[in-house]
C-alpha cells in the first residue's frame, strides 16, 4: 500500500542517506568536529584538538596557510593511517568586494586526501550556490545565515551592504572557503566580524 505514510519514508530514507554521506568522509567529519562546532574560535578549536591528541603543526605547513591569508593563528597536526591531517585556527582578512573582511577562521586539510569528494561535501553542506564574488583561491565559497538548522545564502554584494554589514555584526553570517590545490583541499570555516 503507497499512501502519504510511506512516501515519508522514502523521503527520510533519503535524508538519512544524503546526511550521512555527508558524514563518511573523516577529513570532513574532523573539520566539523574542530572547526564548525567552536563556530571557528580558535582557542575552542584549538583546545578540541588538543584533548584529541593533536601535536603542533610543523612550521613548513604555516606558510601554506599564509598564502590563503590566513595568519595570527596555530596550528596541529595529526597523522593515523598514513594521513596526515592538519588544522588551523587563528584570523584572516580575505578580499571580498574589493575590500578587505575580517574574519576569524578555523581550517582543516588532509594528505593524502580525495579532493573532489571532500569539495562535493563541502558544496552539498553550504546547500546554498558558490559566490565568485566571494574569496576562494582558485577554490569555491559559499556564505550563509543558518536559520532553524537551514543555510540562506549571502552573497558577496549583500555582506558590503548595510544589511549584511548588521548580520556580521550580529555573528549571523558564515562562510566555508574551499582553498587550495585541487588534490589536497583546505577546508576553511570563517565568520566575519567587524
Amino acid at each position: 500500500m503507497r499512501g502519504p505514510g510511506a512516501m515519508l519514508l522514502g523521503v527520510l530514507a533519503a535524508t538519512l542517506s544524503i546526511s550521512g554521506a555527508a558524514h563518511a568522509d573523516p577529513t570532513f567529519d574532523t573539520f566539523q568536529d574542530l572547526c564548525v562546532k567552536t563556530r571557528a574560535n580558535a582557542p575552542a578549536a584549538l583546545a578540541a584538538a588538543d584533548a584529541r591528541g593533536w601535536t603542533e603543526m610543523p612550521a613548513m605547513f604555516h606558510d601554506e596557510i599564509a598564502k590563503q591569508g590566513f595568519t595570527g593563528g596555530e596550528g596541529r597536526a595529526k597523522s593515523q593511517n598514513r594521513v596526515l591531517t592538519l588544522m588551523y585556527a587563528g584570523s584572516g582578512a580575505p578580499v571580498i568586494e574589493g575590500a578587505p573582511v575580517p574574519v576569524r577562521a578555523c581550517a582543516v586539510g588532509a594528505r593524502p586526501a580525495d579532493g573532489a569528494a571532500l569539495r562535493k561535501l563541502a558544496a552539498a553542506w553550504a546547500a546554498v550556490p558558490a559566490d565568485p564574488g566571494l574569496p576562494a583561491s582558485k577554490g569555491q565559497a559559499f556564505a550563509f545565515t543558518e536559520d532553524g538548522g537551514a543555510h540562506h545564502q549571502v552573497t558577496g554584494a549583500d555582506l558590503r551592504s548595510p544589511h549584511g554589514q548588521n548580520l556580521i555584526r550580529q555573528g549571523r553570517v558564515a562562510m566555508i572557503i574551499v582553498a587550495g590545490r585541487p588534490a589536497a583541499p583546505l577546508l576553511v570555516y570563517a565568520i566575519p566580524t567587524l
